[in-house]
């Protein structure tokens, strides 16, 4: 802003006097333009990094807010996953207990069977 107003008073005093006559563009003229555009253009392209930034900023937050969804969820499916194992695990263990119990019985019926038919065979 204070280089475009520097600009605009350096061509007015430059131009002082030939204003109206028909006189070809100074070197000086030339170079206040030139920087004039400069000037404008370093300034749009200022107006999109900070627009491309900021965008790029938004995604970065999104990205840690899904992230960090993500990490809360599977945590939790961790811990309900492991309650289920140790659950689990205790009835395998009681059906195991079970089946053993269970084949003592058979092993011990099976030897009641056995006696009774021995009986039977002797009478």
């Amino acid at each position: 802003m204070v280089f475009s107003r520097v600009a605009s008073s350096l061509a007015v005093v430059c131009g002082m006097g030939l204003v109206g006559v028909g006189r070809a563009v100074t070197p000086v003229e030339k170079v206040i333009e030139l920087l004039e555009k400069l000037e404008a253009q370093v300034e749009e392209e200022g107006k999109a990094e900070a627009a491309a930034y900021d965008k790029y900023a938004c995604f970065c937050k999104e990205q840690v807010d899904q992230k960090q969804y993500q990490i809360e969820k599977s945590t939790e499916e961790i811990e309900t996953l492991s309650a289920e194992i140790d659950k689990l695990a205790s009835e395998i263990s009681a059906l195991d207990s079970e089946v053993a119990d269970l084949s003592e019985k058979i092993t011990g019926l099976k030897k009641d069977s056995a006696d009774a038919q021995a009986i039977r065979d002797q009478e």
